[in-house]
Parts: C-alpha cells; structure tokens; sequence
C-alpha cells in the first residue's frame, strides 16, 4: 500500500513540476504580435526589450520608479505602455509591453492603434531600428 502511494505521489508531483516548466517565454522571443505598418514591419517585443531594466513613469502617480521598485510594486508581469514619437512629439502609435519585473524579461508585447503610419514616418521607424522589410 505506502509503495504505491509512494509511486502516486512521485508522479503527481513530476507532473507538477512538467507543468511549472511551462511558464510564458520570457525575452525578445516572447508572445508578440508582428504588424505590418505601411511597408514596415514592426515587433513589438523588440521595442519592449529596449526598454527593460530602465526608469519608468508611474501612470497613477507620475512619479518615476526603478526597476527594482517596479518588482516591488507591481504585480508579477507589469503592464508598461511605450509611445512611439514622432521628432515633433506626436504618437505614431503605442506599445503595451509585459513586463517580468523579477528577471526583467518580454513575457508579451502588442502594438495599440494609432494614427496611420505614413511614408516619413516608416522611414522614422527604420531609421530607429524599430521596423524591417516585410
């Protein structure tokens, strides 16, 4: 009788632990959604990881807060919004990025809606680094 709850026991618990190994990618490879924008490919995971392990502004105080107040603060996978500017200022569109606040690692990323993206504003984005050829 202990042998096989012994062997049920070792089995639950393998399977615990198969299913905690599958926790969402983490890094550029993580969950995006790659837009085509007027002739420019955009990764929205590439524009999150740029800005992992930096300050960031906090929406309900506007008050600025290190990566390591962020993991404090927030939940696990935080929600961090990027605006993707113009030189002048005006939002090309905006990037919603999931952020792991523990190890600072893409776990997601989508682009918002914006305003269409026009000819100088591709060749913005290129010159960014921020879109490829599709």
């Amino acid at each position: 009788m202990q042998r096989g709850v012994l062997v049920l026991l070792l089995f639950v618990s393998t399977a615990i632990a198969a299913c905690a190994s599958q926790g969402a990618p983490s890094g550029p490879g993580g969950s995006t959604d790659v837009v085509v924008m007027n002739g420019c490919r955009v990764d929205p995971g590439r524009i999150c990881d740029s800005i992992r392990g930096q300050t960031v502004t906090m929406s309900r105080t506007g008050l600025t807060a290190d990566p390591r107040m962020v993991e404090e603060n927030t939940a696990r996978t935080a929600n961090i919004f990027v605006p993707v500017k113009r030189l002048n200022g005006d939002e090309i569109f905006e990037v919603e990025c999931g952020i792991n606040t523990l190890h600072q690692s893409v776990s997601w990323a989508h682009i918002k809606s914006g305003p269409p993206v026009t000819d100088d504003d591709a060749k913005y984005l290129r010159a960014r680094g921020y879109c490829s050829e599709p």
